[in-house]
């Protein structure tokens, strides 16, 4: 699995691409491409990466990709009792670009694509009432198609509650492959590994690097350090686990790789901003909604 350049391909009558999709999973690989992309994750629960954002996410929550923003969506294959279900749109810049450089009247959707560079995710009742735009989009042929897309992407420009995922200073930095690979080798050995101990020097290794040249070169790539990483992706399975299995607090803390639970607690609560026991509440009580 490594980080890879994906090249969306479309029907020669549309120009664009727009499907519902039903498959075991979400997909493994870490990507980026050229094309602007919208995802409704309608069925399906996972961990989302993009840019240097990890985060758990629930269904009914869209999120609108900026051209070359590497991202992953990625369920655990062992954990999914469904299939998942959810919609991609992919569209290039240069399509969108023809409407929102040459009429005013487009300006909100000018100036939420870029501020997309950074991924964008919408609330979760708000990408519930734009569902149906959406699923239209894949309904749709001809003209009638575009025009529902210039429609929804209205609509989603002129909602409030969103916000970015990706960190401020983060750019993508998708030029050089051999980089690109060591990153995804990193990322691969801490999915794999986060519920062991794993130290710098076997990360450092994986890239034939210094201790020090590593974390540099981590720092710049991701905007985190690896330490750091490890520790958001320990949560983010943590998260998954909370909201998806009846296990308690404590078997949580020992299965995502904490080594005590006032450890787990602290840094439960510096990423989440939250107790993990309050994380459960929360989530219980917006569930029974």
């Amino acid at each position: 699995m490594q980080l890879k350049y994906s090249i969306t391909e479309n029907d020669e009558n549309q120009s664009f691409f727009a499907e519902r999709k039903t498959i075991p999973y979400f997909g493994v690989d870490w990507h980026y491409h050229e094309e602007y992309e919208l995802l409704y994750p309608i069925i399906g629960t996972g961990v989302r990466i993009v840019g240097d954002s990890m985060e758990y996410f629930n269904e009914n929550e869209l999120v609108l990709l900026g051209s070359q923003l590497p991202h992953l969506f990625k369920n655990e294959i062992n954990d999914s009792s469904r299939e998942v279900d959810y919609i991609v749109i992919k569209f290039k810049p240069y399509i969108i670009n023809a409407f929102v450089d040459n009429f005013p009247e487009f300006y909100k959707i000018k100036q939420m694509l870029e501020i997309a560079r950074r991924g964008l995710i919408f609330e979760s009742m708000d990408s519930y009432l734009l569902l149906k735009d959406i699923t239209r989009i894949c309904e749709l042929r001809g003209a009638d198609r575009i025009i529902q897309l210039l429609k929804t992407l209205v609509k989603l420009s002129n909602i409030n509650q969103r916000r970015c995922l990706a960190s401020e200073n983060f750019y993508p930095t998708t030029g050089n492959a051999d980089k690109v690979d060591r990153l995804q080798r990193v990322i691969n050995f801490i999915a794999k590994n986060y519920v062991k101990e794993i130290s710098l020097k076997e990360l450092s290794d994986l890239t034939f690097m210094t201790t020090n040249s590593f974390c540099r070169f981590f720092k710049e790539r991701t905007g985190k350090t690896a330490f750091q990483f490890l520790r958001e992706y320990r949560i983010s399975r943590a998260c998954q686990m909370i909201i998806n299995s009846r296990k308690s607090i404590s078997q949580i803390c020992h299965d995502t790789g904490f080594n005590s639970f006032s450890s787990f607690n602290r840094v439960f609560k510096s990423v989440k901003g939250l107790s993990a026991s309050e994380y459960k509440s929360k989530y219980k009580r917006l569930n029974n909604l």
